[in-house]
């Protein structure tokens, strides 16, 4: 993959800011590409040609305007913040740190899954189309009553408060991971302009696409070998506690471009043990869903999930120079013409 890095992006850290990830959100201000990131309950707004930080908005834990001690999903729009808080709830802000509602969600206590948990957890984007809300339920642990629910990718209606559905049930091969802390996850991107919902599970070479309710299985698998490996459980006092087997390979995210039409689906292949680095894939995928590329790094390289902007692709090097400052590779993938 390194032969495609076109240009690095350095990003400034001011003194609150410990670590920049890659969740970042492409807009434009008058005209001026930016990028943003929820990060230590601050918005932070960088200029995308310079790399300076631009501004900070902080936001408050409690009170009239208080998004929650844990946040587990936030969406920037170009109009307004949109947070998971607590797992249970959405809130409505603005960018100034105002809230202007709060949405309680469906906890499906009564059903076989138990007990939602609303997350953009395993990089599950939210997705704001209209007044309408597209966030994702992912179970920490899968369980054999779990493999008959489909409710697992919701739209929820800010203005009727009224949910529905994208139903998809995990494959009856996950029978075989079941109790496994890994393969119980899955990655969800959406395309807004060919309403197309794509599915990745961890242990699957093709991808579920859910279009208009039909679905239908896309071939996005790797070339190189790949080892499922289960996981075991064991019990700590009144606890069980799961351990994910480090060796095993495994899908992961999946990332959507909606300036390139691109799908990329992230794959961890192996692991060398000795050296202490996995070896992963970037997957590519053109606007017909036909594999047009496969792109190998390791760990010690690049971090293994990147952000899209309208001229390229962007990942983190794993190798920084410098404390003040991080660095992003910009990677021309194919398709990006």
């Amino acid at each position: 993959m390194a032969t495609l890095v076109q240009d690095t992006l350095w990003l400034e850290k001011d003194i609150h800011t410990q670590w920049l990830g890659t969740d970042f959100t492409y807009l434009e201000e008058a005209g001026k590409p930016m990028l943003c990131q929820f990060n230590g309950r601050r918005l932070l707004t960088y200029d995308l040609g310079t790399g300076n930080l631009v501004s900070t908005q902080r936001y408050e834990e409690e009170g009239p305007n208080g998004i929650g001690s844990f946040i587990s999903g936030s969406l920037i729009s170009k109009d307004s913040m949109v947070f998971i808080s607590g797992g249970k709830q959405l809130i409505i802000a603005d960018h100034k740190g105002t809230v202007h509602s709060r949405h309680d969600l469906p906890a499906h206590e009564n059903t076989v899954r138990g007990s939602s948990h609303y997350a953009t957890f395993v990089h599950n984007p939210i997705y704001l189309n209209a007044n309408k809300v597209l966030l994702t339920d992912v179970p920490f642990v899968l369980k054999s009553p779990m493999l008959e629910y489909s409710n697992w990718l919701m739209e929820y209606d800010l203005e009727t408060g009224s949910d529905r559905y994208v139903n998809f049930t995990f494959p009856e091969k996950y029978k075989a991971f079941l109790d496994d802390s890994e393969f119980c996850h899955y990655s969800h991107a959406y395309a807004e302009s060919k309403g197309e919902h794509y599915i990745s599970f961890a242990a699957d070479e093709k991808l579920l696409r859910i279009k208009d309710g039909k679905r239908t299985w896309i071939d996005a698998g790797s070339k190189e070998p790949m080892e499922f490996l289960r996981g075991t459980t064991e019990k700590s006092g009144e606890y069980i506690v799961f351990n994910p087997n480090p060796a095993s390979s495994q899908y992961g995210t999946l990332q959507y471009s909606p300036w390139h039409q691109l799908l990329v689906r992230t794959a961890k292949l192996n692991v060398d043990q000795e050296r202490e680095i996995e070896n992963y894939s970037f997957i590519v995928l053109d606007e017909n869903l036909t594999k047009t590329a496969e792109l190998t790094f390791s760990t010690n390289e690049f971090s293994t999930l990147g952000f899209f902007t309208p001229n390229g692709f962007y990942v983190k090097l794993a190798q920084q120079e410098s404390d003040d400052r991080i660095a992003y590779a910009k990677v021309k993938l194919p398709g990006m013409d």
